[in-house]
C-alpha cells in the first residue's frame, strides 16, 4: 500500500503544474453547471420559461445550445479534472487534513465528492457522444428503494439523511464565518472586489446548504416511513420550495443563491490556493 502511495506521489510531483491547471478548470466547469441550475430556476421564479433541474438536467440543457456537444466535451475534461483533484485531496492529503478523526472525515468527503463528479463527467461524455442521454426523474427514489431492500435499509437510509444534514450544517457554519476565505489568494481585480466575492461565496454556500438540508430531511422521512418515493433530489427540492407559501420568492432566493454558488466556483478557479504536492 505504501509502495503504491509513493508511486502516486512521485507521479504527482512530475505532473503537478498540469494537475493544478486541470483542478482550476474543474472548478470553472463546476461553476458552469451550478450556474446553469441557478439561472434556469431563477428564470422560472421570474415567470419565464425556466425549470427546476439538477446538475444532469443542466448538462442536457447546455447541450441544446449551439455547439452544445463541444461544450459538453469541455465539461467532461473539467468535471473529470475536478474529480481527480478531489481524489488527490483524499489520498495524498496535500492540504494536511491529517489522520485524526476530523481530518479523515473531510478526506472521506473528498473521496465521495470525487466519485460523484466522476459519475457526472461520464454522464456528460455519454450525452456528448450519443447526442442525448436519459435522465431518470426518479433516480433518487429508485436508489432509495434499493437501499430499503437491504437488511437494515431504513437505518442506512436514515444515516444518509443524517450525513446530508450534517454536511448542510457545516455549509452554513462555513458560510457564516467565511471560513472558505482561508483557501483563497486574491490578486489584481479579485483583490479589489474581495469583500463582494466573499459575500457571493457566503450566499452561494448557504444556498447549497439549504438544498442539502431539504434533501436530507426528505431522506429521514422516507426512512421513517419506509417509503422510497418520498426521496427527492436538487430538482425536486427547488420545486418543493416553489410549492410553499411565497413559493416564487423562495424559489427565486434559492435560485439566486445557486447562481452565486456557481460564480463562487469560478472564483475558486481563479484565486483558490491549489497545492497538489508540498
Amino acid at each position: 500500500m505504501s509502495t503504491a502511495r509513493s508511486k502516486v506521489e512521485r507521479a504527482s510531483h512530475q505532473v503537478a503544474p498540469g494537475l493544478e491547471a486541470l483542478a482550476r478548470f474543474g472548478y470553472a466547469s463546476k461553476g458552469v453547471v451550478y450556474g446553469t441550475v441557478g439561472v434556469l430556476a431563477l428564470i422560472l421564479a421570474l415567470g419565464g420559461n425556466g425549470s427546476t433541474t439538477d446538475t444532469r438536467g443542466a448538462l442536457l440543457r447546455l447541450q441544446d445550445l449551439p455547439a452544445g456537444s463541444a461544450l459538453l466535451w469541455l465539461l467532461v475534461v473539467g468535471l473529470g479534472g475536478y474529480a481527480l483533484w478531489q481524489l488527490l485531496r483524499a489520498v495524498l492529503d496535500p492540504e494536511h487534513q491529517g489522520n485524526e478523526a476530523r481530518g479523515l472525515v473531510k478526506r472521506a468527503g473528498y473521496l465521495v465528492s470525487g466519485a460523484v463528479y466522476l459519475t457526472l463527467a461520464v454522464f456528460s461524455a455519454r450525452a456528448a457522444a450519443q447526442g442525448s442521454a436519459s435522465r431518470d426523474q426518479n433516480s433518487e427514489a429508485q436508489a432509495a428503494s434499493q437501499v430499503l431492500d437491504l437488511p437494515g435499509g431504513q437505518v442506512l437510509l436514515g444515516l444518509a439523511g443524517v450525513v446530508l444534514l450534517a454536511v448542510a450544517v457545516w455549509q452554513f457554519y462555513k458560510a457564516y464565518g467565511a471560513r472558505f476565505m482561508k483557501h483563497m489568494a486574491f490578486t489584481d481585480v479579485g483583490a479589489q472586489y474581495k469583500g463582494t466575492l466573499k459575500r457571493i461565496g457566503q450566499v452561494g454556500i448557504s444556498a447549497r446548504g439549504l438544498l442539502l438540508a431539504i434533501v436530507g430531511v426528505f431522506l429521514l422521512v422516507a426512512a421513517w416511513r419506509d417509503q422510497a418515493s418520498i426521496v427527492i433530489g436538487t430538482s425536486e427540492a427547488l420545486a418543493w420550495l416553489r410549492e410553499q407559501p411565497a413559493g416564487q420568492f423562495l424559489l427565486g432566493a434559492a435560485a439566486l443563491g445557486t447562481l452565486c454558488y456557481g460564480v463562487w466556483c469560478v472564483t475558486q478557479a481563479l484565486y483558490r490556493r491549489i497545492k497538489v504536492m508540498d
